[in-house]
């Protein structure tokens, strides 16, 4: 079983770990043309049950399942009034809630997942890879969403390995998931890819409506231009070029090259891809309000100590120019060291509730004097001259105040991080995992809801393995994966 790149790194970074990087703030400012009035944020995305709240997704790959080891479960935390808590949770795994096949020891299911409403019945539906199963070459299930949660399920095949069995053990099909209508019908479509370690260039697999009934109709291949990384995820949407039809970033093997490939009427355009800056992790949203999704590239091991790169959108797609921010940056708190990770995982939303999308950065490899490897966020805020690198942003750890829970060595806080409008209030909360690189603890997730100016205000949750429902074993890193 391959792991996904951020945990498969964590051990790396604890071992190469420095003291150092404090955060605090000036001022300063990455400027970009300024636009009309910002549209307002998107619906939720993730809502399973109708509700009207959003709800979050932490997959758990490592998971032991009734004592099988590795079999992986998804644990999800269902939004409410007062937010994220693991009062209102549920655990998926295979075999139960009508979800097809059983757990195997490292299946990995929960590693990779996306949501959205695949068969049309306006209830959010989750798409979860289970990347070690059928001998490590994946099996991805849609489990359909409803009044009552999430229940019952089909399993999409990899059309391309029924054909040919040579490929086995050469990909794993759904380790890349996105959700998006890239031909502009009005529905979500699901976009699938294969981590693959053969040398040719990859293939996308586009599924429009997802019948219950398992009888699918073939997706649309897209033979790309490139090779996709072997890395779990590395791969996002959104309108990128202001046409309404969402557009894909997805990371490259070459370099660690993005590449841009805008949709059409027709679906995905692979002939007018543009190649992107390096990086492992990409989020897309409007950080100026002119209509244009914003392309993120997180590049964790870049520069010093990591760094993000912005390439605003336009009608021809992204900047062949991206802004590039760091701890060195004016205005951001910290200072770039080895091993702070800046870049690991990157998310949008509107914290402020201003129209503008801000930017969560997580950093972790961030140490607070004297713990190592501790873990952090950056919150930036959108603005109409772009992302806003000084007066403004927040420095989030466990030393800041509101947030639960204590520093402690190799939590790697920030590991992962999502920005989504948990409690229904019209702006985005923040959700940090953090993955315990230790040995001896097994993750955590966070919840910071917005106060209208800054994430951390009270109502702030602290959700450890046992409260939801998991097996608390060494090496679980409840928190590392979030569904998209």
């Amino acid at each position: 079983m391959r792991p996904k790149l951020r945990t498969a790194l964590a051990a790396l970074t604890v071992a190469a770990a420095v003291g150092g990087g404090g955060l605090l703030l000036p001022a300063g400012t990455a400027a970009a043309a300024p636009g009309p009035a910002p549209a307002p944020a998107p619906a939720p995305k993730a809502d399973f049950n109708g509700d009207g709240f959003t709800d979050v997704v932490v997959g758990t790959p490592y998971a032991h399942v009734g004592g099988v080891k590795g079999a992986g479960q998804a644990v999800v935390l269902y939004g409410s009034a007062t937010g994220v808590t693991a009062a209102k949770r549920q655990v998926l795994a295979q075999g139960v809630s009508g979800i097809p096949d059983a757990p195997e020891a490292y299946d990995g299911f929960g590693g990779v997942s996306a949501a959205g409403d695949f068969d049309g019945d306006g209830f959010c539906d989750l798409a979860v890879t289970a990347h070690g199963d059928n001998d490590h070459t994946g099996l991805l299930t849609v489990v359909w969403g409803s009044k009552a949660g999430l229940s019952g399920a089909v399993t999409l095949d990899d059309p391309d390995r029924l054909g040919s069995p040579t490929l086995q053990n050469r990909r794993t099909w759904g380790a890349k998931l996105a959700v998006g209508d890239f031909d502009g019908n009005g529905r979500d479509e699901l976009v699938v890819a294969a981590s693959t370690n053969a040398t040719a260039d990859s293939t996308l697999y586009t599924f429009g409506k997802i019948a219950r009934s398992g009888a699918q109709t073939a997706p649309a291949k897209t033979q790309l231009g490139f090779r996709l990384s072997q890395y779990h995820e590395g791969v996002e949407s959104g309108d990128v070029n202001g046409d309404g039809r969402d557009d894909l970033v997805l990371a490259g093997v070459v370099s660690s090259l993005n590449h841009y490939v805008p949709g059409s009427p027709a679906g995905l355009l692979p002939d007018a891809a543009k190649a992107l800056g390096a990086g492992d992790e990409q989020a897309v949203g409007d950080i100026n309000g002119d209509g244009y999704g914003d392309v993120v590239i997180g590049d964790r091991s870049g520069g010093r100590g990591g760094r993000i790169l912005v390439a605003y959108g336009s009608a021809a797609g992204p900047s062949a120019a991206p802004v590039v921010i760091d701890q060195d940056t004016a205005g951001v708190p910290g200072v770039s060291e080895q091993g702070d990770g800046f870049g690991v995982s990157v998310a949008f939303g509107d914290v402020d509730g201003d129209g503008y999308q801000d930017l969560a950065v997580g950093s972790y490899g961030e140490s607070l004097d004297p713990v190592p490897v501790a873990g952090g966020v950056h919150v930036f805020r959108g603005s109409p001259a772009g992302l806003v690198t000084g007066t403004g942003v927040q420095a989030v750890n466990r030393t800041s105040a509101g947030v639960p829970g204590g520093a402690r060595r190799a939590e790697q806080f920030g590991i992962e991080v999502a920005l989504t409008d948990a409690n229904d209030d019209g702006r985005a909360d923040l959700v940090v995992g953090a993955s315990d690189a230790d040995g001896v603890h097994s993750g955590s997730v966070t919840y910071l809801p917005s106060n209208g100016a800054k994430v951390g205000a009270p109502g702030a949750q602290l959700i450890l393995p046992a409260q939801a429902g998991l097996t608390a074993t060494p090496g679980l890193a409840f928190g590392a994966h979030f569904a998209r």
